[in-house]
């Protein structure tokens, strides 16, 4: 193979190997490490109902973890929904449910399914708690 050829290879396979490392480091490896963004939204009013098979009251204070800024005419909107979704869950806990370690963190996944899925979205990602007692 004559000289000239060889250089041409190598010159070729150098600018292919570098337009890929470019692609991956300023495309690829970008979208990756972007943080997805995230909004409270308080909803107004607490949610106080009955505990499952007792005399008791249980009342939480819930804030929406959403994925998409801008919402909150939304959910406004759809609050009767919203605040329906959740109390139609909290009244089916018991005591027993309510005194365990790890309600909180099963709330935080089945109350934003059941959000999502009254309406029709898929915006609505966790939920925080700033009240939480059983008296």
């Amino acid at each position: 193979m004559p000289k000239k050829t060889i250089i041409i290879i190598a010159v070729i396979l150098v600018v292919v190997l570098a337009s890929g490392a470019a692609v991956y480091f300023f495309l690829i490896r970008n979208t990756k490490d972007k943080p997805v963004e995230l909004y409270n939204y308080a909803i107004k009013d607490s949610f106080v109902t009955n505990v499952k098979d007792s005399t008791k009251l249980f009342k939480v204070t819930v804030i929406l973890v959403l994925n998409k800024k801008g919402m909150d005419d939304y959910i406004e909107t759809n609050q009767y929904t919203i605040r329906d979704t959740i109390l139609f869950i909290l009244r089916d806990l018991t005591e027993d449910d309510i005194m365990s370690s790890d309600i909180q963190d099963k709330l935080r996944v089945t109350i934003p399914k059941a959000i999502n899925e009254a309406l029709n979205i898929d915006n609505v990602v966790s939920i925080k708690f700033s009240d939480f007692v059983m008296q």
